[in-house]
């Protein structure tokens, strides 16, 4: 284990030492804070309901970003590949991003109903305007002058689009996929807590009612250990690609 990983393996602990003492000393109502002992009570009582429960929030999360990252990549390059297209579209996407997409909920709701489809729609909406608007974006910052040296080498239309814009437009898409993501993961989790019939949002959000402090923490635990592992797999994606962000600092 490396120094890094060892210091960041001592502050954890540290970290839920005194979270169970500042709990267990009584400085913080219960009802606010529940110590890691009574999380970890909860995960021998009810795991498997929790664990059902991420099941279903992980399998929502999975295809919203499917359909958002194949939806948003697709529309981005369509609209990004015409200069006057995206003079139109790009305006039109920043504005409508900018409206709260939570709004249009009870709609979904009322389309699809309270069960898992009305989650991965409303994740989908979330994550596709960043990816489609950081596409676009990233196609038109491109140096034309690439395009035209690669036509005089002889490449056709689709090879330039595809190994000159594409590769150049990398990070500027990988950077829209990570703002993108985080969106339809807290997408999914808020909807579950505003109306769902199950998913770890639901759990947290019956268990609070009951103000069952522990079991609440059990499901924020478990919906945090779901972010990291998305954070984890964005990243390998970025550095698997980083290459790519030389190439275009390098275009200027």
């Amino acid at each position: 284990m490396s120094r890094a990983a060892r210091i960041r393996a001592l502050g954890l602990i540290a970290f839920v030492v005194l979270w169970e003492a500042v709990a267990q000393l009584g400085l913080v109502s219960p009802i606010l804070l529940a110590p890691p002992s009574e999380v970890v009570a909860a995960l021998m009582t009810d795991g498997g309901v929790f664990l059902e429960g991420l099941a279903l929030t992980v399998a929502e999360i999975g295809l919203a970003v499917a359909l958002a990252w194949s939806l948003g990549i697709g529309f981005g390059l369509l609209a990004g590949s015409s200069g006057r297209s995206a003079e139109i579209i790009g305006p039109l996407l920043a504005s409508l991003f900018a409206v709260p997409v939570i709004i249009l909920y009870p709609l979904f709701i009322a389309w699809v109903g309270m069960g898992p489809g009305s989650k991965v729609l409303f994740g989908v909406i979330s994550g596709f305007f960043p990816i489609a608007l950081n596409t676009l974006s990233g196609l038109r910052q491109v140096d034309p002058d690439y395009a035209t040296m690669s036509r005089a080498m002889g490449a056709n239309g689709v090879q330039v689009f595809l190994k000159v814009y594409l590769l150049m437009a990398l990070p500027a898409i990988i950077s829209g996929l990570r703002i993108g993501t985080a969106l339809v993961v807290i997408g999914v989790v808020v909807t579950e807590m505003l109306a769902s019939l199950g998913g770890v949002g639901f759990l947290i959000s019956y268990h609070r009612t009951l103000f069952d402090t522990g079991h609440v923490y059990l499901g924020i635990t478990l919906a945090l250990l779901v972010v990291l592992a998305v954070n984890w797999g964005l990243s390998r994606l970025e550095r698997r690609f980083g290459g790519w962000r030389e190439l275009q600092q390098a275009a200027g």
